[in-house]
């Protein structure tokens, strides 16, 4: 496996840090059984018990990458589990590892698991009560077991879940996650592979290949038919309705759930869209818990800490986790089980707690963002040259009385490269490196006199207009540090926005060029404090490969178009009527815990 490859798939969305036995570890005895669901496949489980003899509630996880230890899975909390008077289970999901049937991304999932959570509750070890355990891929295919409503589910831990299907991966508001697909599919997952044949595993050279539908082979040596399933379906379509998560679906989930995310995880705004709609919508609405804490998707689980040796991890990116950051997540769902699943105490938990990032605190909320959180602008402005951290791009705020514009030119096959071998770009991390470019629009406040605390969705809302028919835009808010370094916020790689979704995410409707739009692209959500001496910072530009696919500018279908790429002129406008501006959820004087 080619370096970029090995170090995307322990870095990247939808996987854990490798879990390691070490020598002093002993796996506890297992059993394994094929287990036949309700159309003849079978999926294959392990269990562990203390004892054959007795009667337990049950802890199950559902992976699709592979249920023995090497993987990345909890199986290696088995000991832990059955030592506190549980039954541990693991699967594989249809069509992966050892079970049978075809993988089909989350589509087969809420039977299935609603299948194995009653076979469990029907075996001699089980006392009837099951909770789920997982976290990314299988903390959201808990949300999809729950609204099945399996009679002996009690509740569910859905960490880390992703939101909807264009709300991250496959597609992040129309733009497609290129190199999370190709490297989901060609290596996490634990699926049957073709041998590779003369792959190219630089990204250099996908820039070239057309068209991308194609660009499996070319890259990873192998046809990958969910490569292309994702990108036969670019619209909100009936394909992906089959996995949307509605108000209905919250409306019948009826048991407890407790969730761990952070500020940098990638699947951060699917937690907490699942959190807000089983508050908002099932009837059971006090019995769900949030906590965000200073993690990235890989530690967000475990409170910070390494899955591998329980040690806290000391960084995220290039920011300092504080002792204060890390929770006890392992034990505080033991404590949730023993509730839910022991009828013991109920724990004393206020539906939401979040690290406040930059002031470093905690802070405990009912809803969020939190009720004294209140609407603030920012707005852009320069003297018509805001290209590169050299330029003269401004924040301000007070609204722009100038009719400046800021332009840059957006060539496709000379893209922003990010390269993910040196860095990790999903993390808070200096990205000065990037901003030496004149395709990149660079907007900075002055340096701040007291702290901002921000809580909240952040909404970027540009006038905007190009000579091409479509194109991308690629968005970074940024806290400069008194040393000058941009530390890079917001969870995932960026906010973005493939301009012909500007009118929703089920239908493309194509720019006129030259035509002037008002365009919102959402950051989702934050929890931070710009402190005094620090200053905020925003980009524009148009690529961030190879994790984005390149628009080519053409307008034409991104998975088949093989036409040469267009250059395009893009153009942010300063129009006091309708300014260009960051809108924020400011706090004022916030209250932290004790």
């Amino acid at each position: 496996m080619c370096a970029i490859f090995l170090s995307f798939y322990l870095n990247s969305f939808f996987s854990f840090l490798a879990k390691i036995v070490t020598n002093e570890d002993v796996e506890p005895p297992f059993h394994t059984k094929r287990v036949p669901m309700r159309d003849g496949v079978e999926l294959v489980v392990d269990y562990f018990l203390a004892s054959p003899t007795s009667k337990y509630p049950a802890i199950i996880e559902i992976t699709p990458y592979g249920r023995i230890l090497e993987r990345p899975n909890f199986r290696n909390e088995a000991s832990y589990w059955i030592s506190h008077g549980y039954a541990f289970v693991i699967a594989d999901v249809r069509g992966t590892g050892d079970s049978g049937g075809e993988f089909q991304f989350f589509v087969n999932d809420g039977k299935d698991g609603y299948d194995l959570i009653e076979w469990i509750a029907h075996q001699s070890w089980s006392n009837g009560r099951v909770g789920m355990r997982g976290g990314s891929y299988t903390g959201g295919n808990q949300w999809y077991t729950a609204r099945e409503r399996p009679p002996h589910l009690s509740c569910i831990t859905p960490n880390t879940s992703p939101g909807g299907p264009m709300d991250g991966v496959p597609y992040n508001n129309g733009v497609f996650a290129l190199l999370w697909s190709l490297n989901w599919i060609g290596s996490a997952l634990d699926i049957a592979r073709s041998p590779a044949v003369n792959p190219h595993p630089d990204p250099m050279t996908w820039l070239n290949h057309r068209p991308l539908h194609t660009l499996d082979v070319y890259a990873t040596g192998r046809e990958l038919p969910l490569y292309r399933t994702f990108l036969g379906h670019p619209t909100l379509d009936d394909f992906w309705h089959l996995i949307d998560f509605t108000a209905k679906d919250f409306e019948v989930i009826t048991i407890p759930t407790l969730a761990f995310t952070g500020w940098f995880d990638s699947t951060l705004s699917g937690t907490v869209e699942h959190h807000q709609g089983a508050r908002r919508f099932s009837s059971r609405k006090a019995d769900h818990f949030l906590f965000i804490g200073p993690y990235s998707h890989g530690t967000a689980p475990d409170g910070g800490y390494d899955y591998m040796t329980n040690e806290p991890v000391p960084t995220v990116g290039d920011i300092a986790v504080p002792d204060n950051g890390l929770l006890p997540a392992r034990d505080m769902t033991r404590q949730f089980y023993e509730w839910c699943l022991k009828d013991k105490l109920r724990p004393e938990w206020k539906p939401i707690r979040i690290f406040v990032t930059g002031s470093n605190n905690w802070m405990t909320l009912n809803i969020f963002p939190p009720e004294n959180a209140y609407e603030k602008f920012i707005f852009l402005t320069s003297e018509g040259h805001a290209n590169s951290i050299s330029g003269d791009g401004r924040l301000q705020w007070t609204p722009p009385i100038t009719t400046m514009i800021d332009q840059y030119r957006y060539d496709p096959s000379n893209p922003l490269m990010i390269d993910m071998t040196k860095k990790q770009y999903e993390l808070p991390v200096d990205i000065n490196d990037l901003l030496d470019r004149n395709d990149i629009l660079v907007y900075t406040s002055e340096i701040l006199n007291s702290s901002l605390t921000v809580i909240g969705n952040i909404i970027f809302e540009l006038t905007f207009s190009s000579t091409a028919q479509d194109t991308d835009l690629v968005i970074h808010m940024i806290d400069v540090m008194p040393d000058g370094r941009s530390i890079k916020l917001g969870s995932g790689f960026s906010s973005s926005l493939r301009l012909r979704y500007r009118e929703g995410l089920d239908r493309e409707v194509l720019m006129v060029p030259g035509s002037i739009y008002f365009v919102s692209i959402d950051l989702n959500e934050i929890g931070h404090t710009f402190m005094p001496l620090h200053r905020i910072r925003m980009t524009i530009t148009s690529s961030f490969y190879p994790w984005h696919s390149v628009n080519p500018n053409t307008g034409g279908p991104i998975a088949t178009d093989i036409q040469p790429s267009i250059v395009a002129n893009q153009t942010i406008h300063h129009i006091p009527s309708q300014p260009s501006r960051i809108r924020m959820m400011v706090v004022e004087n916030p209250v932290f815990d004790p």
